[in-house]
């Protein structure tokens, strides 16, 4: 006997764009958290930068949690996550270049990568249903 899903529960499964904004800022708090230890015992300048660089992105997309999934501005910031995320990304890989090889930044960008992915999918969701929003 073929199964067919239950619609009610389909469209539970998708997820909405305020849990996706929130768990791009779960993400980014946490490489935040990394990066904050690591500049504390590693004090370089590119290190508090790349720290202070950080909690500015964390501070703008953490203004999602007090946003309502319907909402116009969360799709907004969704998306300047996701630009601001791509930023942080790429300063990090470059930070941990050839030369540093830090497993410690490697966390970081693995962390803020996966922000990324919550976030982008958060704006496709977004586009693909402009009415939900």
């Amino acid at each position: 006997m073929p199964h067919h899903p239950d619609p009610s529960t389909a469209a539970s499964a998708t997820p909405r764009l305020d849990d996706l904004a929130i768990d791009a800022v779960l993400h980014m708090g946490a490489a935040l958290d990394v990066m904050d230890l690591h500049a504390r015992h590693n004090i370089t300048a590119i290190n508090c930068v790349c720290r202070d660089l950080l909690r500015i992105y964390y501070v703008k997309a953490d203004q999602a949690q007090s946003l309502e999934p319907q909402d116009a501005e969360l799709l907004g910031l969704l998306h300047d996550t996701a630009v601001n995320l791509g930023y942080a990304i790429e300063v990090v890989d470059h930070l941990n270049g050839d030369e540093a090889d830090d497993p410690i930044l490697y966390a970081v960008s693995y962390l803020l990568k996966a922000a990324k992915r919550f976030a982008d999918e958060g704006v496709a969701a977004g586009l693909a249903c402009g009415a939900c929003i």
